[in-house]
């Protein structure tokens, strides 16, 4: 007898676990719908997010180092799976509610939710929008808790009505009110859930989504959509690259395109910003408070300059490094319009994504920190900070802060959101040297291969790169010209290759005469240390 309560418990619970869940897929298909179309936000994205903020740095940490690249996704996978359970457990509480209470359990559990939600997205959405957030997710979510508590009072209606325990009533095949119940759900859930799905995947195929922006178009393009067109003066065209160097194949090129250029972001989506609403407020210890507009950006004499920006979650083979043509204004040009005031120490930057770092102010005032608004020729594409971002040479992606809206010079060590997880707050590039090419098995036929890849030390430069085969002396390989030190430097060494599995392993001496560093640190807190190999077979 007590095995056969345990049984039924079982079953009643799974059920109405089961008939939660259906309800969640309908309303989350729904809403993605609705994000699809940029009306609304998206609550598993929206958990991904909080996850990401509030998660203890050592949770960070331990995240970008196992996971690195894929820590984004995984987030995201998290906030659906969390929201979906998060429906099954709202099931369970429906079921177990008192019948007098089962019809209306559902939408008072999700009246707080919807208020929770729609206050959640004001900071993303704007004051304007939150009435319809209220609506659209208060009328979604009491729409699907009634359903939900519909199809509970039905699955107890039909318990009773069949005289069976709910783990035979579910095994029954003959119980007509079983099937019918359940080939509803299925149908409410496939036709409502899946097709909210499809057409929010095909609307974000076609490219409806969002706001239209500038991002991503000629520079030249950008000019003209101007309501007063101007001139684009560049005061400082960037220097041709140095082209007498051939590089081995399989060694990357001196340039990355902007769709390969690598994205790191604490935001499971990239902020949309309308560059005609945009606005750069500058204020803190300055004589004047400066706003400026995307006109006012583009009107500004501009810097043309080839850079490397690197990731300090790099490590070797992961990707985390990518070069590009910088269009941006000097900080310090911005700076002598505003006046800067004694006793500054940091210049704190922040982004739309609720993401802030902080800046030396003499770093600032080097020549090549940028204001940055375009990359290879174009503005910058939305996902690496559209309308504007900094650039800093010679320090980590994280003081290079995307979608700036704001800067502030302050007179004390400001931290920002790495710095409170316990990353560095200095983020000065660590030399790194790495092998491109070879990677496959070698024929012992060959005469001579060309071994390459590229060096980086932020704005130092590469003096020379050496490469050992085995545990052989070390030997000098050929360094593609070393100008602008901003970039990374590629490199060559002709090898000619015996039988057998040999080890390749390469080393950098800096601008500055510093040896790379040899012994092996992961990326936290203050970037990957540690010489790169790779094993080639011969054969």
């Amino acid at each position: 007898m007590e095995t056969h309560s345990h049984a039924s418990a079982r079953t009643g619970f799974l059920m109405s676990a089961a008939i939660g869940m259906a309800s969640g897929v309908v309303v989350t298909a729904t809403w993605w719908l609705l994000y699809s179309g940029g009306l609304l936000t998206f609550p598993p994205f929206d958990l991904g997010d909080m996850f990401i903020r509030q998660s203890p740095g050592s949770i960070a940490t331990w995240a970008i180092e196992t996971l690195g690249a894929r820590a984004q996704p995984a987030a995201l996978a998290g906030g659906v799976i969390v929201w979906v359970a998060g429906w099954g457990l709202l099931g369970l509480v429906v079921g177990r509610s008192p019948a007098a209470l089962r019809a209306r359990s559902a939408p008072l559990c999700l009246l707080p939710l919807a208020l929770g939600l729609g206050w959640w997205s004001e900071s993303d959405t704007g004051a304007g929008r939150v009435l319809w957030l209220l609506l659209a997710f208060g009328v979604s979510l009491l729409a699907a808790g009634a359903l939900l508590s519909f199809w509970l009072v039905r699955l107890e209606e039909a318990l009773r009505e069949a005289e069976l325990p709910a783990e035979s009533w579910l095994d029954h095949p003959g119980d007509f009110q079983r099937r019918e119940l359940l080939r509803r759900i299925a149908i409410v859930t496939i036709v409502g859930g899946g097709g909210s799905a499809l057409a929010g995947w095909l609307a974000r195929g076609v490219g409806t989504v969002g706001v239209e922006t500038s991002a991503s178009t000629p520079l030249l393009e950008a000019r003209a959509a101007l309501a007063s067109p101007i001139a684009l003066p560049t005061s400082e065209p960037a220097e041709p690259l140095a082209n007498d160097f051939t590089a081995p194949a399989g060694v990357r090129p001196r340039v990355t395109s902007n769709d390969e250029f690598y994205v790191v972001d604490i935001s499971t989506r990239d902020p949309t910003l309308d560059e005609m609403g945009w606005v750069l407020r500058v204020h803190g210890l300055v004589d004047r408070e400066l706003l400026i507009t995307w006109k006012d950006l583009l009107s500004l004499p501009s810097i043309e300059l080839d850079g490397t920006l690197m990731c300090i979650s790099y490590e070797h083979d992961n990707g985390l490094i990518s070069t590009t043509r910088w269009t941006g204004v000097a900080l310090r040009d911005i700076f002598e319009r505003a006046g800067v005031r004694d006793g500054v120490v940091d210049v704190v930057c922040r982004g739309a994504s609720d993401y802030s770092d902080s800046i030396p102010l003499a770093k600032a005032l080097e020549a090549t920190t940028l204001l940055a608004y375009g990359m290879n020729g174009t503005t910058l594409p939305r996902s690496h900070g559209f309308p504007c971002r900094l650039y800093v040479p010679g320090l980590y992606g994280e003081k290079n802060v995307k979608w700036l809206q704001e800067i502030e010079l302050v007179g004390y060590d400001y931290k920002g959101f790495w710095q409170e997880r316990g990353w560095t707050d200095l983020a000065v590039v660590n030399t790194v040297a790495i092998i491109d090419t070879p990677r496959d098995t070698l024929s012992s036929l060959s005469d001579v291969v060309g071994l390459g890849g590229i060096a980086f030390a932020g704005d130092r430069g590469i003096e020379t790169i050496q490469v050992r085969i085995d545990d052989g002396d070390w030997q000098a390989a050929l360094l593609e010209a070393n100008h602008p030190p901003l970039i990374w430097q590629r490199w060559r060494f002709d090898w000619r290759p015996q039988p057998g599995s040999h080890r390749v392993t390469v080393r950098a001496v800096d601008g500055a005469g510093n040896p790379q560093l040899e012994s092996e640190r992961s990326p936290h807190p203050d970037g990957m240390t540690g010489l790169h190999s790779v094993v080639v077979d011969v054969v």
